[in-house]
This record gives structure tokens, C-alpha cells and sequence, in this order.
């Protein structure tokens, strides 16, 4: 059996989520120059995005706006399944659009629950969902590296091919 690594990240924009928010105009104007990237980036197997809101509901992109101004900001969230850890790396670290962008709004995330970000192999060919990439967050944020869910600084190697 082959594995797959899966990773979910997410950012909350500190502040409003509106437009009148610089983090919700940068960020907005990026993505689909960094879904077009990923999508050309051969490592990257599949890929998909979601706001997750204060209310544990999910939002698409095309349909996050009009926003509750009574709610926290979502988390913009990102599920990836990459052929390799070394793949994931070359694309959050050297790719065109993805790490200036990063960079450029990394002052503006609410980093207050801890963690944005876990990975996970899993079997080729298994799917996964936004919600699968948030619980396996909540149990990295309370339960730290785990086999079942791990950071990019305490990583668990590919299982053994069967």
C-alpha cells in the first residue's frame, strides 16, 4: 500500500471579515493565482478550500460573502493530499505565488488556538474532507504530534510500503 501525505491548514484574519479588512482584499485577490499554481504543481495530487465558521458550519469561497458582522472571522482553511512531504515543501517554500504571499499576510492571523496547521499519511486513494483536516487539528492542538496527526516540526515518517 502507498501512502499519501494530507495536510489541512487554516488562518483567521484578525479583525472584521469584510472587505474593508487589508488581510480579506489580499487574500482574496491571491487565491486564484495560488490555486492556479497549485493546480500546475505536480506533487500536489488534490486540493480543497472552505471557510469553516464560528457555528462548526462550511462555506466555499464563492459563497462567503455576505458575512454575519455579529461572528469572529472564519477560518480559511485549505485540505491537500501531496505526493511527498518534499513536494509540499518545495511548493509552501519556493513557489511563485504561495510563500510571498504567506509572508506578506503572516502579521495578520490569529494565532490564539494554537496550531494552523497538521498532516497526516493516509493509504493512496483515501478521501478526506475540510471537517476530517479540523478534527485532526483539534486533536494535534490537544494532544500534540501523534501519528494520527503531526506538525511540520515533530513529522512521522511515510509508513512502509505493504
Amino acid at each position: 500500500m502507498d501512502y499519501r501525505l494530507v495536510h489541512f491548514n487554516c488562518a483567521r484574519p484578525l479583525g472584521k471579515f469584510d472587505f474593508s479588512n487589508e488581510f480579506v482584499q489580499v487574500f482574496v485577490s491571491l487565491l486564484p493565482r495560488i490555486f492556479k499554481d497549485g493546480d500546475a504543481f505536480e506533487g500536489l495530487i488534490h486540493h480543497d478550500h472552505g471557510l469553516r465558521c464560528p457555528d462548526g458550519s462550511w462555506r466555499g469561497f464563492t459563497n462567503a460573502f455576505p458575512y454575519p458582522p455579529e461572528w469572529r472571522a472564519p477560518d480559511i482553511s485549505t485540505l491537500a493530499i501531496w505526493r511527498s512531504m518534499e513536494d509540499l515543501k518545495a511548493f509552501s517554500h519556493n513557489g511563485r505565488t504561495h510563500p510571498p504571499g504567506m509572508r506578506r499576510l503572516a502579521g495578520e492571523i490569529d494565532r490564539s488556538d494554537g496550531p494552523g496547521f497538521v498532516m497526516w499519511w493516509a493509504p493512496k486513494g483515501e478521501r478526506f474532507t475540510l471537517e476530517d483536516g479540523w478534527q485532526r487539528l483539534q486533536h494535534l492542538r490537544q494532544h500534540g504530534s501523534t501519528d494520527y496527526a503531526f506538525s511540520l516540526d515533530q513529522p512521522v515518517k511515510r509508513p512502509a510500503v505493504a
